[in-house]
């Protein structure tokens, strides 16, 4: 259980490292993201089966890597009228 709990730990920080830099200066991006992480990770506190701790750890890292990957965020240039 030790070992599936540092795991979890570990897929925890990184999703909220990823977030910072994905969401870098969109304040209510990093909000409501960091919230969704920490509700999902609470709702699932009490799951104590290692066959779905490492569904939920997998489920986790599959997530980061899609947001790390897949998600652009575009800033608007004022002066361009462009993003």
């Amino acid at each position: 259980m030790t070992s599936a709990r540092s795991r979890v730990l570990s897929i925890y920080k990184k999703l909220h490292q990823t977030r910072k830099v994905v969401f870098n200066e969109d304040e209510t991006a990093l909000n409501i993201v960091r919230a969704k992480i920490n509700d999902e990770f609470k709702k699932n506190k009490t799951v104590e089966d290692d066959l779905d701790i490492e569904k939920l750890i997998k489920a986790a890292q599959e997530i980061e890597t899609e947001l790390r990957t897949k998600v652009v965020q575009a800033k608007y240039d004022p002066k361009s009228g462009n993003y």
